[in-house]
């Protein structure tokens, strides 16, 4: 997520792919360093992570279907 962030357009929520992956690097470095808190706290870390990131990836799609006017030759992925 951190190399996509540098490749998309600044315009296009670059800050909110570049979150999400600093944000998925410290939950890494959080379950490496704290293994021994047991199933419910991971269960908790996993729960946090997976809402706080999904509401960032909710934005982030946002700002990119309102940029989308912005260039109308670009490919279309095909809904399946």
């Amino acid at each position: 997520m951190l190399s996509a962030a540098f490749r998309i357009d600044e315009r296009h929520g670059r800050w909110w792919l570049a979150f999400d992956g600093i944000l998925s690097l410290v939950y890494g470095v959080l379950l490496i360093v704290m293994p021994l808190l047991g199933a419910l706290v991971l269960a908790w870390w996993i729960g946090a992570f997976s809402l706080v990131f999904g509401v960032a990836l909710i934005i982030l799609a946002f700002r990119l279907r309102l940029r989308r006017n912005e260039y109308p030759d670009a490919p279309v992925a095909a809904a399946t």
